[in-house]
C-alpha cells in the first residue's frame, strides 16, 4: 500500500482531522519546487472520476482529470501538483528528499 499525499483536509471528508493545506503554503517558491511538479506530473495514473478538478481554494476549474497516481510507493489526486505550483505547497520532507535526490 502507498502512502497517501493527500492527508489533507480538503481532500477528506469533514470532521477526519487532517490540517488544511494552507499550514503547509510558503509565501514564496522553494528550491526545488519545479522538480516536484513535474515528478507529480508524471506519476502513474492509477483511476480517473467523472466530475471535474477544482480549486478548493477560487472554485477555478483545473485543467486536470479528477483521479489518483501513484509511483508505487507515495498516491497523490491528479490535481495536487496544482497547489504545489500555485500556492507553494510543501509535501512531505520524505517525498520531497526521494523525488530530490533523483
Amino acid at each position: 500500500m502507498s502512502i497517501s499525499l493527500n492527508a489533507f483536509a480538503e481532500y477528506a471528508p469533514p470532521n477526519i482531522g487532517f490540517p488544511s493545506m494552507k499550514e503547509y503554503f510558503e509565501k514564496e517558491p522553494y528550491e526545488g519546487k519545479e522538480k516536484i511538479i513535474k515528478y507529480l506530473k508524471s506519476g502513474k495514473k492509477t483511476y480517473i472520476s467523472l466530475g471535474k478538478s477544482v480549486d478548493f481554494f477560487t472554485n477555478e476549474t483545473l485543467p486536470v482529470e479528477m483521479g489518483g497516481m501513484t509511483d508505487g510507493e507515495f498516491s497523490w489526486s491528479t490535481s495536487l501538483y496544482h497547489y504545489v505550483e500555485r500556492y507553494n505547497l510543501r509535501l512531505p520532507k520524505e517525498f520531497e528528499d526521494k523525488v530530490l535526490s533523483q
